[in-house]
């Protein structure tokens, strides 16, 4: 038989048709008052703009300055198909990052944020990431206090993981799964992390902070979850009191310079058109971490200085505005791990049978590659040797990126030569590349305007290992990292073999010493491109309630309002903060919400 291939574009279109989605709100139907307006429909918004809309005397307005959720998001071996499409991720450039190998930040431009784009791995952080949180003045948000609403959004799908109800629960919008398809790479590294000595965790409890998992992943029988298949996509049919309107770009922020209230905000729609809504309530801004600073300075609100050189009339001064931007940072060039064709590659038959198992309405589905993200799903969190010994918090995490797909068999296009063929069997993918993060860095960068163009895009200055320590913390973590799989007898006994490349500036020193790695870390050091918090933080822009310092009926509710980065992707905690936004307002507007589990 000869190759075969099938086009990304047609196979996608196998896999999605018959998925239909109502007409979205148009800006010719949006109205011109509500009684909440939510800026930003990612991770955050729409989870407020969902759970505001429960109470049906309440007109909500969600605007979104995306389109709608891309099509192939819904397929988890398709993610990252929209990372650098500047339809739908802005690439947000970086300053002051000389080491920061791309000098772009991915950020999503669509409904559902970065949820819709994304890995899929579901973190919540640990116990002592919100310990941190309150020691920089986040009063009430310990881990016990937030867990309620982690458990508000989850219908957790793995029955093991369901009957730890201390810390999980069933029946919320969103769904939580290990994926259902676990190829053999898979199992390896499970295997090398155990054989290592680590624990086998549920990272998401309170109870283990350290350790390894096939991680919870927002997907549901091999579909993705994002915050709009969650809270938007079935609520939008059914409350004709939530109002979403997408390819919506929000200006600024309406605030009465004398009473020092928000009104409501100004947007241009899809054509152009700049149009005005009222706020009766409240604007919350869920812009993210980049924009939700920007919009709050060119609405009058920041560092005094930063508004006076950008030509903008201050109505409050809150210097925290855009200071405090924290991020994980990893390096470049990451260890490989060359397996030994241990996944097997798929037919076309093959894979036309994993799509018509993916359209399932009802029943079992995912049980196929299009369900998984292969490797990827595998994480671990552990110490580096060298972190301060008071933080219990886990410095180092490790992520495995699938990689070196074969030729016939590339995710775009999607084709499979011939089997029969000896250089093509058992060879999905055969090399894995484990993703060393260090997760609690010392470096801090701010977010500022553009003075030729405010409502451009902002200016972002992020540090990268300029901190000794975080060279040597991060540098020891790698070497550990290294260790562990270069050492695996399961990984050797496979035929894995780990090559590390890279540190063409260093190749006078001896390789896989800590000089050496230090050396590395420095010249090749970066972001993780899209993990940045901060830069409305809860004590120095809002308060614990998430509303801004001086300004009446305006609050933020995103990552930016972390003070601290957590100990994992911030997808997670960006949904509770969501939750918890949305639950302040119900209670200081007089609806009192049902306690969460």
């Amino acid at each position: 038989m000869a190759g075969q291939c099938i086009a990304a574009a047609t196979f996608i279109s196998l896999i999605l048709s018959g998925v239909h989605f109502d007409a979205p709100t148009t800006p010719a139907t949006a109205p011109d008052e509500v009684d909440f307006i939510v800026v930003g429909g990612g991770s955050g918004g729409a989870v407020v703009a969902s759970r505001l809309s429960e109470v049906a005397d309440w007109q909500v307005l969600l605007l979104e300055a995306g389109p709608e959720q891309e099509s192939s998001s819904y397929v988890p071996t398709f993610y990252g198909w929209t990372t650098g499409n500047l339809k739908y991720d802005y690439m947000l450039k970086v300053e002051d990052s000389p080491n920061d190998y791309t000098g772009q930040i991915s950020r999503a431009k669509q409904l559902g944020g970065c949820s819709s784009h994304n890995g899929m791995i579901y973190f919540r952080g640990t116990e002592d990431d919100y310990k941190c949180w309150e020691s920089k003045g986040a009063k009430g948000w310990s881990f016990r206090e937030v867990l309620p609403f982690f458990k508000k959004s989850e219908d957790c799908l793995d029955p093991d993981l369901a009957m730890d109800k201390e810390y999980h629960s069933t029946g919320g919008p969103l769904a939580l799964q290990r994926m259902i398809y676990k190829d053999d790479n898979t199992n390896l590294l499970l295997e090398a992390y155990s054989e290592a000595g680590l624990r086998e965790s549920d990272l998401n409890s309170g109870k283990h902070s350290e350790g390894y998992a096939w991680s919870q992943t927002t997907t549901k029988n091999g579909r993705r979850m994002s915050s709009n298949t969650a809270f938007l996509e079935q609520q939008r049919k059914r409350r004709c009191n939530l109002h979403v309107v997408t390819s919506a770009q929000v200006s600024q922020v309406v605030i009465d310079e004398k009473t020092k209230t928000a009104t409501g905000v100004i947007f241009t729609d899809v054509d152009g058109n700049s149009r005005t809504v009222k706020a009766r309530k409240e604007v919350v801004l869920s812009a993210g971490t980049y924009f939700s600073p920007q919009l709050l300075m060119v609405s009058g609100v920041g560092p005094a200085k930063t508004l006076y050189e950008a030509g903008i009339p201050l109505i409050v001064d809150l210097p925290g505005v855009g200071s405090n931007l924290q991020d994980h940072l990893v390096v470049r060039t990451m260890p490989k791990l060359q397996m030994l064709k241990t996944s097997k590659v798929p037919t076309v038959d093959d894979l036309l049978r994993d799509v018509d198992d993916f359209k399932k309405v009802t029943g079992p589905r995912g049980a196929g590659p299009l369900g998984t993200i292969g490797s990827d799903s595998v994480v671990v969190r552990m110490r580096s040797p060298l972190q301060p010994w008071f933080d219990r918090r886990p410095y180092i995490y490790i992520q495995h990126a699938p990689g070196g797909w074969h030729d016939g068999v590339d995710r775009t296009p999607y084709c499979t030569n011939d089997t029969t063929t000896p250089n093509t069997v058992g060879s999905y993918y055969d090399t894995v590349y484990p993703y060393v993060v260090l997760l609690h860095p010392k470096d801090t960068g701010t977010v500022l305007l553009n003075t030729t163009n405010p409502y451009g895009q902002p200016v972002i200055r992020q540090t990268v290992f300029k901190d000794s320590d975080d060279v040597r913390v991060y540098a020891a973590g790698l070497r550990r990292a290294v260790d562990i799989l270069s050492g695996s007898k399961t990984l050797r006994k496979a035929g894995a073999e780990l090559i590390l490349s890279g540190g063409d500036s260093c190749k006078n020193i001896p390789k896989n010493s800590q000089r050496w790695y230090e050396c590395l870390v420095r010249t090749e050091g970066g972001t993780t491109w899209g993990h940045g918090v901060g830069t409305c933080s809860i004590g120095s822009v809002v308060d614990p309630r998430l509303r801004v310092y001086g300004v009446k009926g305006l609050r933020v509710a995103d990552a930016s309002v972390m003070p601290c980065v957590p100990g994992g992707g911030t997808n997670g905690p960006s949904m509770m903060i969501g939750e918890r936004a949305a639950d302040f307002i119900k209670r200081d507007h007089g609806v009192i919400s049902r306690h969460p589990l």
